[in-house]
This record gives C-alpha cells, sequence and structure tokens, in this order.
C-alpha cells in the first residue's frame, strides 16, 4: 500500500480520465495506461491521461466518475494494488431518526475527522436503493462543519446504532455493532458458565412463575425482577423478604406490602408484563445511596479493545435503581471509587484493570456468539468489599443523548463519541 497521493477532485473533466504526470506514471509501476478506480463498493475503469503540469504525487480525479455518485471534494486516502486504485475510507453510518434529521447534533463524533479523512455520510434504511445500489444521505463537510445531503455508493464499512434487519445488514460487506442489542437473559446465559466470569455474575434464572421467585427470594433474601429486553430501569421491581411478608417496590418509589405467597403470586400476575429474569441483588448501597458503574469499550484502529471511559450513577436516596429520572448525582467512576469508597488512587487504577479484563472476556464471549461489536457499554457493581459484578451489555448506550444533559455525563463523550470512525477506518482497510 502507498498512501502519500495527493487526491484532488477536479469538476468539469471527462468522467472516463485519470490525470497523472510521468513521474507519478513511474512511482505506481503500472505498465497499463487504465486504472481501476475503486470508491466504496463501486468501481469504474479509467484511462490515465499524462499531464505533466500537475505536482508530482498528485492525482485529479473527475468529481462525475461514477455519474449521479459525485466524489465529494474532501481529502482523502488512497492506494495502488497492482492497477487498481482505492480512494477512501467511504464510511456509512446508520445514527438514531432524531439524530439524522437534525446531524449538527453529532459533531462531536467528528471532532477526529482529520485522521479519518476520507467521506462519511449518514443514512437511514429507507434511503438504501436496492436496485441501483446507492444510498441517499447527508456527507459530512469538514470545512463547514455541516452536513451536505447527496447520492452515494455502498460504503466499505458501516457503523450501525439501531435496529436493522437481518435482511439490510446483509446488503453490506463489513458492519458493525449489529445486532445492536443483547438482552439481559442472553448475557447471563453466554457468560455464566465462563471459568473467569461466573463467580462475577449474580445468582440469576428465568421468571417462570411464583415458584421460581419464591425460591430466589428464600436463598437471596433480596432480588431484582428485571425485563429482558427494556432499558433505563423501566419495568424493574425490587422484591424483599421481611417479618411480615415481602415488600414489592418498583422504580417509581411505590411500595407495596404484601402478607403472604398468596397474595405476592396475584401482584406479580399484575405487575409484570412481558418476559422477566429474577436476579440476586448484590449490595451497592453506600453512604445510604445505590451506586451503580457503567464502562465503555472500543476498538482502536489495531482492533484491540481498549477502556475508553468510566463512570458511576448515585441513586436517590431510597430508589431501587439509578437511571436517569432516579439519579442524584453522576460522576467519574474514578471519583466515586475515591469518595465513596474512600480508596487510594494506586488502589483504583489495580480495580481498573480488573474490571476492563473481565469486561473485555465478557464481550469477546458475545462476539463469539454472532455479534459483530466495535463498541460497548458494560453495567456493574462493585460492592462493599470491592468485588465486581457484571450486570449487562448496553450495545445501544445512550450518547449522543448525554449531549443535553449535566455536564458530569458529558465527561465521557469527547473520548466515545469519535472512536467508532476511528475504528470503522481500519475495518476499511485505510
Amino acid at each position: 500500500m502507498f498512501k502519500l497521493f495527493l487526491i484532488k477532485i477536479a469538476t468539469q473533466l471527462n468522467p472516463n480520465f485519470l490525470h497523472i504526470n510521468q513521474f507519478t506514471l513511474q512511482e505506481i509501476n503500472t505498465k497499463s495506461n487504465r486504472i481501476v478506480l475503486h470508491f466504496g463498493q463501486i468501481s469504474k475503469q479509467l484511462f490515465l491521461i499524462i499531464d505533466n503540469r500537475l505536482p508530482d504525487y498528485q492525482l485529479l480525479i473527475p468529481q462525475n466518475t461514477f455519474g449521479s455518485i459525485i466524489i465529494p471534494d474532501l481529502p482523502y486516502d488512497c492506494y495502488f494494488q497492482e492497477n487498481n486504485l482505492y480512494l477512501g475510507p467511504v464510511i456509512g453510518f446508520i445514527p438514531q431518526e432524531k439524530f439524522y434529521k437534525d446531524p449538527q447534533q453529532m459533531l462531536m463524533r467528528f471532532a477526529k475527522y482529520e485522521e479519518i479523512r476520507g467521506l462519511i455520510f449518514l443514512f437511514r434504511p429507507n434511503n438504501i436503493n436496492r436496485i441501483n445500489n446507492t444510498i441517499e444521505g447527508y456527507y459530512f463537510d469538514p470545512k463547514n462543519n455541516e452536513f451536505i445531503k447527496g447520492l452515494f455508493p455502498f460504503p466499505d464499512v458501516v457503523y450501525n446504532r439501531i435496529r436493522l434487519s437481518k435482511k439490510t445488514a446483509k446488503l453490506f460487506t463489513t458492519i458493525f455493532n449489529y445486532p445492536n442489542n443483547i438482552n439481559k437473559l442472553k448475557f447471563w446465559s453466554l457468560l455464566r458458565t465462563h471459568p473467569d466470569l461466573e463467580s462475577h455474575i449474580p445468582k440469576t434464572m428465568k421468571y417462570v412463575n411464583i415458584k421460581s421467585v419464591l425460591n430466589m427470594v428464600e436463598s437471596c433474601n433480596s432480588i431484582y425482577l428485571k425485563p429482558y429486553n427494556k432499558s433505563q430501569g423501566k419495568g424493574i421491581f425490587h422484591l424483599k423478604k421481611n417479618a411480615e411478608g415481602y415488600q414489592l417496590t418498583d422504580g417509581s418509589f411505590n411500595t407495596i406490602l404484601i402478607k403472604n405467597k398468596k397474595q405476592l403470586n396475584r401482584v406479580l400476575k399484575k405487575k409484570l408484563k412481558g418476559s422477566y429474569l429474577i436476579q440476586q441483588e448484590i449490595s451497592s448501597i453506600i453512604a445510604g445511596k445505590k451506586i451503580d458503574f457503567r464502562i465503555y469499550l472500543h476498538k482502536n484502529q489495531n482492533n484491540k479493545w481498549f477502556l475508553s471511559g468510566m463512570e458511576s450513577k448515585i441513586a436517590k436516596e431510597g430508589s431501587i435503581i439509578s437511571n436517569f429520572i432516579n439519579r442524584e448525582n453522576m460522576m467519574s467512576g474514578e471519583k466515586a471509587l475515591q469518595h465513596y469508597f474512600q480508596i487510594d488512587s494506586e488502589k483504583i487504577e489495580q480495580l481498573k484493570k480488573i474490571i476492563f479484563k473481565l469486561s473485555k472476556k465478557a464481550i469477546i464471549e458475545i462476539e463469539k456468539s454472532g455479534y459483530e461489536v466495535g463498541e460497548t457499554a458494560i453495567d456493574l457493581i462493585i460492592d462493599e468489599e470491592l468485588n465486581i459484578w457484571l450486570l449487562e451489555a448496553q450495545l445501544n448506550f445512550a450518547a449522543e443523548k448525554k449531549l443535553i444533559r449535566s455536564d458530569a455525563e458529558q465527561l465521557v463523550l469527547p473520548t466515545i463519541l469519535p472512536a467508532p470512525f476511528l475504528y470503522a477506518k481500519a475495518l476499511s482497510g485505510f
């Protein structure tokens, strides 16, 4: 590969010719007067035109080489393989609909564009033309920090942030963050027998009937009832056994005192809608407040996982969950460990290394089960004895949503938002 060429996209040129000077022609070491230009998943054979007015190592490419698919005037990388010229990277990005409609909200994602270069365009599944193999969308213009509408080829790689059908995903040669969701039950099922992870997973089982609940609450005293597929604390209940019977609490601080098993059965049948799992409660109440942690993992340009951020969520006093609505405060994971757990910086770094090691093993197991992953968030608990408990993986975690939240929530954004495009470039071959 040779990437030191300067690409200039020119208008009003014959779309069948690529302009090059004699010196550069010798450098690319081709004996043919033709070259095949690859741009994303489209290609076209171009004739070479010698123009010695051009600087050395500069290639002049017609903007309308591919007809209605215009090559935007952007800084590109390129490389030659025999008589093939690859121009890129060409990266497709599928965001949630609200951000597609207002892409200016996502500018922080493009903060490292100078390292990525090439064409990055946003699209939605209904923008795909399967007959012509084209995609309508908006590409990022780094000169003006804006998004411009255009027609694009199928990209080298797709970064996905939505639920995507298998039929649509199969259209792309390379796609990551697909599927973009792993439910709590599957997470537990994949990890519960892993020799290095089983002792870091709370005791969990499917909710089948009242008997399964009673068995768990008898052995654990307090449990959580969690829906498989919901996030942000929705639908979660906490059940605790006490001297009078049972105490059931929901995420809105509503508590029901239940006298016996029969009454408990009636209440659960009424409250639990859909599929649930039952999970042992791991005590994470420090200074009277529930404290949860979330770490972010991303793949780098060498396809290696790294810890891209760590944060803690401090729930309001008496809350069973630490979701956005029930949260009193948020801070970096390091600050929370220092403040609430009273441990020094050396111990914090040791703990982070253990957390990263365990979380990396967990996400590798998820990848083995058929997921193409480039980023994830792992929700976990650190108990009073500093034991680590993995709760779930969030493949479609809140990212851009944090931009309108507190400064503490935004601390991780400069690292986690641009990271997927750096990985996408590596996947594209550039």
